[in-house]
Parts: structure tokens; sequence; C-alpha cells
């Protein structure tokens, strides 16, 4: 089922959570031995080595970390690299010692180091034998990760079920769910899927699952335990406010994609909201595309795609989705130092609506696939973005399964956009800046006021390859990042698509910025 919750849960399915689930606590770290410990630290470090959008030079800050992660379970434990050794204490004993690979930047050596003293560490301490092998593998590739950047990490077995339904989608219900004064909420229905067909109601309350009740239960195993096998069946019992009553829906899971795209008709006006790009997004839009222009036929004044707080989701996806906005054409290079990593992506075949005006949204929490497209429909001329700078996430992470069933996401390459320039943590300037313009009805004079200022601002953005942090702080302010969806950018957004001269001016404000770089 396509569950999604809003801090940002899809609640669909994936088949093997419920065994999972159905332990109880951590699995328990026998001494001496746990090769499974062994293998994942190896094989992230070996990853890392290979892939990392920089060379690692030494790994033994790495490795440092991630035994201060360890201790954060157990504080009587501590590592000191002492006369080219490794040597692990527990309190002011030493419970083990080993030489120091000799090659820093050997991330397989280091890995079998590592794992080696994560190994003495959990034979000679109680409380991480008790803590269980997930919580010991999280501290060490926390820490390990808190090395690189940002945007790599390590997600657990949990985590990576849900990261894989939203990427791909699996067996579930489709319902999106939230949190309310403590409950979990049915917020929305996914038309067609299970849940809608059984008679669920947005508002409906969930109080068990398969006969279980969920008080106490966080959002986020309520819905990995409605998740399941398709074709496989879950009984939910919510309650409903509206009749006071509690009913009991037995449903069959069936293959749902969460749905990243959603259609409304403003006027003249076609309304696109995407809220992240999956295997189902490019299939979405162009459907409700097609269904906009039937409705609202040769008279469409324009297309506004609202990408504020879409925090992103596949490439590839985001690639699919610009061959439909844009013609045949560069959409994104991007450069790193495995040579998988250095690629051009073109967008290919036809574009649906290609003379309807546009006009893509844009907030602080706009960022990865979302800032693909929105560089991209700006460097094209094919939209005017309008709202504030972007998150900033212009790197490209590889994804690398794990033999516990995690996984390792590694940023691996940067992203260029069409002109060259590459927005990783400055992030994506908007033509018209939301927070420069008092109302809808002055758009037309703050552009043409600012009009320089914004042709400089933007030639700025596009000059920069390795900004210092003052120059990116600098340059972010000139339309700071916000966390809202304010009316103001719809409003603004339909005054623009209203006016074909006022368009065709802010259009050129960013082109001939571009061509100035070029």
């Amino acid at each position: 089922m396509g569950i999604a919750y809003r801090a940002a849960m899809v609640l669909g399915a994936a088949m093997g959570v419920a065994s999972c689930l159905a332990a109880d606590g951590p699995t328990p770290l026998s001494p001496l031995r746990d090769s499974m410990l062994d293998r994942v630290i190896v094989r992230s470090y070996t990853a890392i080595a290979d892939r990392y959008i920089t060379g690692i030079q030494d790994f033994g800050p790495l490795s440092a970390e991630a035994l201060k992660g360890v201790a954060a379970l157990d504080s009587q434990l501590h590592l000191e690299e002492r006369d080219g050794s490794l040597v692990l204490f527990q309190g002011e004993r030493i419970i083990a010692q080993r030489p120091a690979p000799s090659a820093r930047g050997d991330g397989a050596s280091w890995g079998d180091a590592t794992a080696s003293l994560v190994r003495a560490a959990v034979d000679a301490s109680e409380p991480l034998r008790a803590a269980g092998r997930d919580r010991v593998l999280r501290a060490v590739l926390d820490g390990t990760m808190r090395k690189l950047d940002r945007n790599s990490r390590y997600a657990d077995p949990f985590e990576s079920r849900d990261n894989r339904f939203n990427r791909e989608g699996d067996g579930g219900i489709g319902v999106t769910v939230e949190t309310e004064n403590e409950q979990t909420v049915i917020r929305s229905l996914q038309s067609g899927a299970p849940a809608a067909e059984s008679g669920v109601k947005v508002g409906d309350r969930i109080v068990s699952v398969n006969n279980n009740r969920v008080i106490g239960k966080s959002m986020r195993d309520i819905v990995r335990e409605l998740r399941g096998r398709v074709g496989s069946t879950v009984a939910m019992g919510v309650f409903r406010p509206a009749e006071s009553r509690e009913i009991i829906f037995t449903i069959r899971r069936a293959y749902i994609i969460p749905t990243t795209v959603s259609y409304e008709r403003r006027g003249d006006i076609a309304y696109f909201k995407l809220s992240g790009f999956n295997k189902g997004t490019p299939e979405s839009l162009k459907a409700e595309m097609e269904k906009a222009s039937a409705e609202i036929g040769p008279g469409m004044a324009g297309i506004i795609l609202d990408m504020r707080d879409n925090p992103g989701g596949l490439l590839d996806r985001a690639i699919t989705t610009a061959g439909l906005l844009m013609d045949s054409g560069t959409v994104l290079t991007t450069v790193g130092r495995h040579p998988d990593s250095r690629m051009t992506f073109r967008a290919h075949g036809s574009a649906l609506l290609a003379r309807v005006p546009m006009v893509a949204l844009i907030n602080g929490r706009s960022a990865s696939a979302a800032e693909i497209l929105g560089a991209a429909l700006q460097d094209r001329g094919r939209a005017v973005l309008i709202g504030s700078t972007s998150y900033g996430k212009g790197t490209v992470q590889t994804v690398v399964p794990l033999p516990n069933d995690g996984e390792l996401t590694i940023t691996w390459s940067r992203m260029q956009a069409p002109s060259g320039y590459a927005w990783s943590e400055i992030g994506v300037l908007p033509t018209v800046c939301t927070a420069k313009i008092d109302n809808a009805g002055s758009v037309a004079g703050e552009l043409d006021s600012h009009a320089s200022e914004v042709r400089r601002a933007i030639s700025d953005w596009h000059a920069l390859r390795e900004p210092t942090p003052e120059r990116v702080t600098a340059l972010r302010s000139i339309c700071p990042p916000v966390d809202q969806a304010p009316a103001k950018d719809l409003e603004l957004a339909e005054r623009v698509l209203h006016d074909p001269t006022l368009y065709t001016r802010a259009i050129g404000y960013a082109s001939s910025a571009v061509a100035e770089r070029r």
C-alpha cells in the first residue's frame, strides 16, 4: 500500500518486514564471534574506498569515529593509536591490540582492522551484547559515515526496506497516514488501491493490525506491520469518529507504488504537485498532463509544476520526467572519481504541452532530483523558477547493498546543470524570489527594477566551481531558503503565466545570464 506518513513514510509494504518485526528485541550478539559484523564492516569500508567522490587517503580517522560510536554504547571502551598499533581499552585494561594497516588508504584492510576491534569489544562488553548486532552496526557505521559528508549514510535493514519501497514500490494497501494526538490517522487514499476499494475512509484512526492493538506503537512500526507480500491479507482495525465505532477491514495487499504526482485545475492553469521521484513518477505525470490537456483544452494558459518540499528520489526517473517537459537535449552532467560516475544525461522523446508556458516552484526543501529538474528547466529556458533558493544537494549517491540487508548510501559524483554550473551546497536560485516581491500585482515592476540584479546573481551562481563556505553563505542570502510553501508563490506563478510579456521577460532574465557564462 503506498502508505506514506507525513514525516515521510510511505505505507506500502515490503515483503519480509513482518518476519523481522516478529522477533522480540534486538538480535543478540554471542561472545567471541559474529561473522555478520565482519562482513558488513569490511564491505562498507571497501565500498567507500572504491566509490566515494574523493579518494580517502587515510582511513584511520574513520575507524576512530567508528569506535567512538561503539563507546557510546559502553563508555568504558576507547581506542588509541600508539606507535603504529591500534589499541582498544576497556577502562584501563587493554582488551585488543593489532598493527594499524600500513597502507592508510586501503579500505579493505582498515575495514578488517575495525571489524576485529569491534568484535573484541563485543567479546568483552556485556552492554554491547545486550544492545544487539543492529545497534552495534548502527553505532559503527554512523560513526564511519560522519567523516564523509551529510548525504552519505547507513540504513539498517528496516530503513532499507522503507527506502526500497519508496523507490520501487511493493506490497501494500494504498493509504497515507500521519500522527495526530498520538493516533495514526488516515489522511488520503490511493485511488483504486485495496484500502479504498475495501471501504476505508479518510479520517479513520488505526487501532489494530491483525487483531493486535497498536496503542503505544510508533507510526513507523504500524506502517511496517501493514506492509507485506503482494496477495497476502492484513486485518486493519479502525475507529471511525463520524460513526463512533470500530470497524475491521480484511484487505488483500497489492503491488503499490507510492503516489508522487497530483493534478488540480486552477481555471485555465494546470497545477501539478510533485512530491518525489520514484519508479512511477514519469508515467503518473504523463497521465495527469494528458488529463489536464483534455480537461482544459487549447485555452490552457500555463502549467505550474510545484516541487516545493520535494526531497528528490531516483535520478533516472528525474531524467525521464524532464523528457516529458522539455525538448531533447542535456538535462544533467555528473562528474566524480569513479569512471562510472562520469555521465551525461539527456532528455529523449517528445515533450507534452511543449508550447504551454510553465512555472516551477521550489523552496529550501526542494532537493536532489527536484533540483536537477528545476535547474534544467531554468537553464533551458523552459520554465520560470519562483520561490526561494533550494536545499543544495547537488551530489549523486550510489546505494550499496550490505550482507545484513542494510544499505550504504555513498556520495560518488557532483551534478552540473546544462550550462555547467554545480549547485552542491549553494542550491538552485529562482528567477523570481518570493521574499523580494510584496504581492502578485507588483511582480512586473519588481522584476524590471531588479532585472540587472537578477542577471548578476544568476551569472555569479553559474560562475562558481569551488566556492568557500563564506561565499556559499553570501550567495544563499540573495534569496534565503525557506521551509514554507506560501500561497504567494502560487499567486505570483498565476500572475506570470497570465501575462505573456512578463513571462517572456522572466524567462529572458535567466537565459541571458546563462548565455553570458557560456
